[in-house]
């Protein structure tokens, strides 16, 4: 694929060689230096939801665009109101005014019916609640003490003026950004063309016919992922331990995705076909294993120029390194916007002890809760790897270095899943 920038050294790690984690995510992020940006399409309005914004925009008319009516009411001007000590005043009714109308200069010493949105006409400077007036004998009969210059007036530009920036380019756009885009009147942007995902399962269990047939876990999950992130997405379940028929798919699903997924197959084992597949098609190796516990099987390869991320098959470990890994890659390529900032990072004190081995970074789904000021972080229940209702009780993911130790007490920051 082209780049737009001279491309990064990239030394692949020959296998079986491990990588620690931080080492691996430079890789990757050397790796995506080496990918050329998204294309951009331009769509109508109507299709862009859940799309990535290419383009920064601006307003190019002010919200509101004139003074408008905060409500259906009646307006005047208050210099008519006498400087007495009454009570009241009586006005007579003359225009009637619409969201639409384009009214008149208004008539001094009178009071203009006015419906909500409609623009205050040149002249008056007050907008009084239709319950807070009475009609009697033909005329208005309002309190003086209602009569404020610029009450129940929503001035021009008070929400933005022209030229303020509304949304940034790398927004992922949903019914918030429509609705301020429609006032804007856009009616085609530009937005990033989701890169194309291809997810893989593989093992003989998957088989319909299988004596020990087993759901399939890892698909349906990953695709939810990745979905949400407004990426394409196809997947395919090779039901077998056939070297073959895994080499046809992965040949079929390069063949027209930007990025493959594989979940299974990854290890040591006499059916762990991923790697010599791999290898038989041609791909290079970035690097074999990571230092990390749940996930150590995960390896990154690069068929062609299509990266290959192998994940585990335990489902607990394939969703702790989709998280960690694969999505903030996707969307360092996808032009979407960095997510870690400050406000989306849990911060808070540990409410239990944790060491980590001298050899593997540990990253444990963990509960996040405010307590007073600080928040707090709790251990999800979890049998290992292969665990999945762990991750319907965590909040997100809670990095802790090889050696490292995590006593009570302690402030820690983790990942939160809407994050990584």
């Amino acid at each position: 694929m082209p780049s737009s920038r001279p491309p990064a050294v990239i030394k692949p790690t020959p296998a079986p060689a491990m990588v620690e984690y931080d080492e691996a995510q430079a890789i990757l992020s050397a790796l995506a230096d080496t990918l050329h940006g998204p294309t951009i399409d331009t769509i109508p309005l109507s299709q862009a939801n859940g799309r990535i914004l290419a383009e920064n925009l601006s307003a190019t008319t002010s919200r509101p665009e004139s003074d408008i009516s905060a409500m259906d009411g009646y307006t005047f001007c208050c210099a008519d109101i006498p400087t007495t000590d009454a009570h009241s005043i009586s006005l007579p009714p003359q225009d009637y005014i619409v969201a639409g109308d384009q009214p008149s200069t208004h008539r001094r010493g009178t009071a203009a019916t006015i419906l909500t949105g409609a623009r205050i006409p040149f002249g008056a400077d007050c907008v009084i609640a239709r319950e807070r007036v009475t009609m009697r004998n033909g005329m208005i009969h309002l309190n003086t003490a209602d009569a404020i210059v610029g009450k129940n007036i929503r001035r021009a530009g008070e929400e933005f003026p022209v030229g303020h920036l509304l949304l940034n380019a790398g927004q992922k756009l949903d019914w918030r950004h429509i609705g301020l885009l429609a006032s804007q009147n856009v009616r085609q942007l530009a937005v990033y063309r989701p890169y194309r995902i291809g997810v893989l399962a593989n093992g003989a269990e998957f088989a319909p016919d299988a004596p020990d047939c087993r759901a399939d876990i890892n698909t349906p999950m990953l695709c939810a992922m990745l979905e949400s992130m407004g990426l394409h997405v196809e997947h395919r379940i090779v039901g077998s331990d056939s070297q073959a028929e895994l080499r046809n798919t992965v040949k079929e699903l390069t063949a027209q995705s930007d990025i493959v997924i594989t979940t299974g197959g990854i290890s040591v084992g006499q059916t762990d076909n991923v790697l010599p597949v791999m290898e038989q098609l041609g791909a290079r190796c970035l690097f074999r294993r990571v230092k990390i516990r749940p996930g150590k099987p995960f390896t990154l390869m690069q068929l062609a120029e299509t990266p290959v991320f192998c994940l585990p098959g335990n489902p607990g470990a394939a969703a702790i390194c989709t998280q960690i890994f694969v999505l903030p890659f996707l969307r360092s390529i996808s032009g979407i916007k960095p997510q870690r900032t400050p406000s989306t990072t849990l911060c808070g004190r540990s409410s239990f002890a944790f060491s980590s081995p001298p050899d593997a970074t540990c990253l444990i789904p963990v509960q996040y809760a405010p307590s007073g000021k600080e928040g707090v972080f709790s251990l999800v229940p979890s049998q290992g790897a292969s665990d999945v209702l762990c991750f319907s009780y965590a909040s997100g993911i809670l990095r802790i270095p090889a050696g490292h130790v995590v006593n009570v007490g302690d402030w820690c920051s983790a990942m939160p899943f809407s994050a990584v």
